[in-house]
């Protein structure tokens, strides 16, 4: 698991004080950003080897305010033939509690040949070292 802390911006917030909720992709996205440069040392995705999003769900817990210092815990839950699946759990640092969190289904995709292709054993084996886990 890779643990981003988040800076929130004035922008992040809505007019009635708290975390507009179109933002929260946009910070999930923080964390996979990371977790892909942390784990499998990619710092952008692009070319042959890149990932595009099949599906994300979000679940809304607890408003984020201004003045919440919160952090994305970002892990991969599964790695399938053409997927990996990633849940995230956006965390208050102060009080421990999960705001909200998110699963979301990548699939490998070659941005030169659009098409998918099968997730690269060495992407494998870097995300089955960090979160410990075999099919």
């Amino acid at each position: 698991m890779i643990k981003t802390p988040i800076q929130l911006r004035f922008n992040d917030i809505d007019i009635q004080g708290h975390m507009y909720n179109g933002q929260y992709q946009h910070i999930f996205d923080l964390g996979k950003n990371e977790y892909f440069e942390r784990v499998l040392g990619i710092e952008q995705m692009d070319g042959s080897q890149t990932v595009v999003t099949a599906s994300s769900t979000t679940n809304f817990y607890v408003p984020v305010g201004m003045k919440d210092r919160i952090a994305i815990h970002t892990r991969v839950e599964r790695v399938g033939t053409k997927s990996i699946t990633v849940f995230q759990e956006m965390i208050d640092l102060d009080t421990r509690l999960v705001k909200a969190d998110s699963r979301t289904v990548l699939v490998g995709w070659n941005a030169c040949t659009k098409e998918s292709f099968a997730i690269p054993a060495e992407w494998r084996e870097k995300i089955e070292r960090e979160e410990r886990f075999t099919e």
